[in-house]
């Protein structure tokens, strides 16, 4: 199957690595707008040299060899690229946060069901194996009545933004922003196990860019609720927790579920997690691909509806913070 990556970030390499311990994966094309970008790029996967270089999303969609498109472009630019695509008749696997907003999304979904060709989200927790160990586990902590998801991370970047540089990642013109690049994590897994929540309720530091640089927000369920702390201008120690009558569930690494307990009340510990290949991408593509294999016109874990809960509440979230991007203005 010819792929074409579209942005040459530490993503795209990661992504690569992974896809090229498939089978039915092929490098066709990276797409960059400058072509020094893209050959140093495919300097880096020795195995990928020979992979076309498209300066244009315009010349990616008009090659016909082009079977599915990786978008992985800023946040700003997920929706217009992928309806685009749709449209030319390529199937789209969107880096996560799959647009800037929800009117983004539906826009996404519509072109995906009228061009009849598969798009989706491209959140690897839920495909990693240790996801499903997860919801297994989760009748053992009885009846669920907390949530508490973790993920501070200092930026790289963060020290340009306080010398005076304007990073893309503290941006709101390129739906950026502590929320949408690491709070997604924990949002998107507990929406995944416990569904859309009743309220949300949510407060942070918003940076003089107009971006949220850290925040909490709060989900409330008629019988329990969730907590999700992030930051981007602090470390943290990054472990989760789901809380039960009976014990909790201790998740290290919320992105990746690297090792996850169950501890019950009386103190007993039991591992739940297994190792999983240090190519931790390949699982959503695998999915991926073998949906759009079996003719299906969405994935059965990332669904469409679960893309759209999780972006509702981040529209939510983001409002109650003050973050507004561009896209939220437009009437388009």
């Amino acid at each position: 199957m010819n792929f074409v990556i579209v942005g040459t970030n530490f993503i795209s390499d990661t992504l690569l690595a992974a896809a090229n311990t498939l089978s039915n994966f092929n490098l066709y094309g990276i797409c960059s707008r400058q072509i020094s970008s893209g050959e140093r790029f495919l300097a880096n996967h020795p195995t990928n040299t020979d992979a076309k270089i498209f300066t244009s999303i315009d010349a990616v969609c008009q090659d016909e060899q082009v079977d599915v498109v990786y978008i992985a472009a800023p946040n700003s630019l997920h929706s217009a690229y992928a309806i685009q695509c749709l449209k030319a008749g390529k199937h789209v696997l969107g880096e996560k946060p799959s647009a800037a907003n929800s009117k983004q999304l539906a826009a996404i979904l519509t072109a995906a069901k009228q061009h009849q060709r598969l798009y989706m989200e491209a959140m690897m927790t839920t495909h990693l194996p240790n996801f499903a160990h997860l919801q297994a586990a989760l009748k053992k902590i009885g009846t669920p009545r907390k949530f508490i998801g973790r993920f501070s991370q200092y930026s790289s970047r963060y020290d340009k933004y306080k010398n005076g540089e304007r990073p893309n990642t503290f941006l709101p013109e390129f739906a950026n922003g502590a929320l949408l690049d690491l709070g997604i994590y924990p949002l998107y897994l507990v929406i995944a196990l416990w569904g859309v929540p009743r309220s949300v309720h949510a407060s942070g530091v918003l940076l003089e860019s107009g971006v949220d640089g850290a925040g909490d927000v709060l989900l409330n369920y008629p019988d329990r609720q969730a907590v999700i702390s992030y930051s981007k201008i602090s470390q943290g120690e990054n472990i989760t927790e789901i809380q039960g009558e009976l014990g909790r569930i201790r998740i290290e690494a919320v992105s990746q579920l690297k090792k996850i307990e169950f501890i019950a009340n009386n103190g007993h510990k039991e591992l739940i997690s297994t190792e999983f290949d240090e190519h931790f991408m390949k699982y959503e593509l695998e999915n991926f691909i073998n949906t759009i294999e079996q003719n299906q016109g969405e994935s059965s874990v990332n669904t469409h509806q679960l893309s759209v809960d999780v972006m509702q509440v981040l529209d939510t979230a983001r409002a109650q913070l003050g973050v507004v991007y561009p896209a939220d203005l437009s009437s388009e």
